[in-house]
């Protein structure tokens, strides 16, 4: 047995909170198309928690559809609101 052999200790990988991180749209808000969550947290600048907390008290309009859980808002809904 080589005794020179070093063994690599790696960290586990980070766990994931849950959150969506922030993604820039790849569509024009002039046109027709869906937005995701972190579409939104992107366009509005703001965290996971605060998006989440204006849907409750009615400062971000309310999703236009579902996908199972996941809520989406027509391009023309979000653009609204971003030019009121």
């Amino acid at each position: 047995m080589n005794t020179t052999q070093q063994t690599s200790i790696t960290a586990p990988p980070k766990k994931q909170r849950g959150h969506t991180a922030p993604k820039a749209p790849i569509i024009s808000l002039d046109g027709p198309g869906h937005l995701r969550v972190a579409n939104l947290l992107a366009l509005f600048n703001v965290s996971h928690a605060t998006f989440y907390a204006g849907l409750k008290t009615g400062r971000y309009p309310q999703p236009d559809g579902r996908d199972g859980k996941f809520p989406w808002w027509w391009t023309s809904t979000i653009k609204a609101r971003l030019d009121e």
